[in-house]
């Protein structure tokens, strides 16, 4: 009886952490990253990215990338800003979220150097919006049970599903520019650790 008490305590004090106390894997900020071109007067394309991310990958295949939006970097520091205020609006929508559910048997069986093709639907929540789409990744095996994932073709982010088309001409106008495209290419390079684990 004893016994079974441990267990029963065990389990509701284990249910009441938090989430990524069970991910198999976390993000390594540091290794990653998200960017996306910006093609203003049909002609030139500029890179740009997010500094801060985070995520994980559950147990059960729950992957989860959240992007801190305020964390954009173009080189151009108005233009970080006019971005924050303009097109994100950052005080209302500070973070973006992908959400995905993936074959977690398969990471694990994952060997360091194999890769790995995957089509993921993934759940975009950005600007109070969200859009399923479809992303095609390279997962590759790492030493220590890592995972490294690219994206092998970008994915499409069209501004006006999100309601960012007003903030899109806004910044057209304020840059006294004749257009900047509404549909962006987005890629990512994830870089996930494997979590240690207390047996």
């Amino acid at each position: 009886m004893r016994v079974h008490h441990v267990l029963i305590t065990t389990c509701a004090l284990l249910a009441g952490l938090p989430a990524m106390v069970f991910a198999d894997w976390t993000l390594d900020n540091t290794l990653s990253n998200v960017n996306f071109l910006s093609v203003k007067n049909a002609a030139v394309t500029e890179i740009h990215q997010f500094r801060n991310l985070s995520g994980s990958v559950s147990d059960s295949g729950n992957v989860t990338v959240s992007i801190d939006l305020t964390s954009v970097d173009t080189l151009i520091p108005v233009r970080d800003e006019r971005m924050n205020n303009m097109l994100f609006e950052t005080e209302l929508f500070p973070v973006a979220t992908l959400m995905a559910q993936v074959d977690n048997a398969a990471l694990v069986a994952l060997k360091p150097g194999q890769t790995m093709s995957l089509e993921a639907e993934v759940d975009l929540d950005l600007h109070g919006k969200k859009q399923l789409l479809v992303a095609h990744l390279q997962v590759i095996g790492l030493e220590n049970g890592g995972l490294l994932v690219n994206t092998t073709k970008p994915v499409v982010i069209d501004s006006k599903n999100f309601e960012l088309d007003k903030g899109v001409k806004a910044l057209q106008t304020i840059a006294k520019l004749n257009s900047i495209a509404t549909s962006v290419p987005v890629n990512v390079r994830l870089m996930f650790v494997k979590n240690t684990k207390n047996e």
